[in-house]
């Protein structure tokens, strides 16, 4: 069996080495982005796919844009794949590419879908507060992820789940279903998605970190910290130059007496070697921060630091 593999991000390396290991499996080209330049200096980024598939030794295709790259395609073509499999490759592809392999191109997806097509899925599913989330196999046409669904497994959402962690359960549930979808393709039944039903995933920006203790719910900052680490991270402004990031808060039931604790700034409180979190409906215990230009740190140890 013969397969063209495009992905970008570390979410699509388990993926890429499911599929590498088996014997069966021949991967002709893994398409990732085009290299990149970093904000200083003049080095070289790979993406995480392309370090994968050096350290593998599989071909690599880099097109900047994939749509419009002849000598791509053409070479797609030539290796006469039976299935191209998409993981977060981060273009769209036309439809001339769409009709290259035997069967079917495929992408796996970190959702249920319909719910949360795009580029975000993970994140919104801990802002909204979901107990299930998931990844599918998906037949892939012009639409983004709106094709006829192959397959799709499901896991439950930790309290304290970070979107990092879990990206990290769902690239290998989406390893896993990816593979098992390929090798059973004939077997499976193709159900069409119901558009009325269909979510979108958010397009997070930086700002959206953001953190108004005094007008917002502790359950909703504490979806905000876990959704976007480790981008864009929840903070406040420390000050007219500095930014304090939210890494990590417990949810505190019941009311608190803060009226003896030294304010540090609006809404938060030092009580002790602990920080507290005044919100619109009640309390949260700050445990881990980390200071503009600084490594994260405990609440204790930056609390001995603004002693020092």
């Amino acid at each position: 069996m013969k397969i063209i593999f495009m992905g970008t991000p570390d979410f699509a390396v388990p993926t890429l080495l499911e599929l590498y290991n088996d014997k069966d499996i021949e991967i002709s080209y893994v398409v990732t982005k085009a290299d990149s330049k970093s904000n200083r200096g003049q080095k070289i980024n790979y993406s995480d796919v392309k370090k994968k598939a050096l350290e593998l030794g599989l071909n690599l295709l880099q097109p900047e844009k994939i749509k419009s790259d002849i000598d791509a395609i053409d070479k797609i073509k030539k290796a006469n794949p039976d299935f191209i499999v998409v993981v977060a490759y981060g273009q769209i592809l036309s439809k001339e590419i769409l009709d290259i392999p035997k069967y079917a191109c495929i992408n796996g997806h970190a959702s249920l879908l319909p719910k949360y097509r795009g580029a975000s899925p993970i994140q919104s599913a801990i802002l909204n507060g979901d107990e299930i989330t998931g990844t599918t196999s998906m037949l892939m046409d012009v639409g983004l992820d709106t094709g006829d669904i192959l397959e799709q497994n499901s896991i439950e959402i930790d309290k304290k789940d970070t979107s990092d962690k879990l990206f990290e359960k769902l690239s290998i549930l989406t390893a896993k279903t990816i593979h098992h979808t390929i090798k059973n393709f004939a077997d499976l039944k193709r159900v069409k998605q119901d558009d009325n039903k269909a979510t979108k995933a958010i397009i997070i920006k930086k700002e959206y970190g953001k953190i108004d203790f005094k007008n917002e719910n502790k359950i909703d900052i504490d979806r905000k910290i876990r959704a976007y680490t480790s981008w864009p991270s929840a903070y406040i402004d420390l000050n007219e130059k500095e930014k304090l990031k939210i890494w990590d808060v417990d949810i505190i039931e019941g009311d608190i007496d803060l009226s003896q604790s030294k304010m540090l700034i609006d809404n938060i409180y030092i009580d002790g070697d602990a920080l507290y979190a005044k919100c619109k409906d009640g309390y949260l215990k700050i445990n881990q921060v980390q200071k503009s230009g600084k490594n994260k740190m405990s609440s204790k140890d930056f609390i001995n630091g603004l002693k020092i």
